[in-house]
C-alpha cells in the first residue's frame, strides 16, 4: 500500500473555504455580499489560497 504526501497547500486552501463558508452561513452580512469585518479576512484568505493552488496547478499542466 503506497501513501502519497499530503499536499499542504490543497489542505489549506480547503481549510480556508470551509472557514469561510461556515461564517458565510452565518453572517447576513457577508450573505448580501458585503464582507463584515470578521468575515473579509476569512474570504480574503480563502481567495489567496485558491489563487496559489489554481496557478501551481496550471503550472503542472504545462
Amino acid at each position: 500500500m503506497s501513501s502519497q504526501p499530503v499536499d499542504d497547500l490543497y489542505v489549506r486552501y480547503m481549510k480556508a473555504y470551509r472557514v469561510a463558508l461556515e461564517h458565510t452561513q452565518g453572517c447576513a452580512a457577508c450573505q448580501a455580499g458585503k464582507r463584515c469585518v470578521d468575515g473579509e479576512p476569512l474570504h480574503e484568505r480563502f481567495a489567496r489560497l485558491q489563487d496559489a493552488y489554481r496557478a501551481r496547478q496550471a503550472k503542472q499542466q504545462r
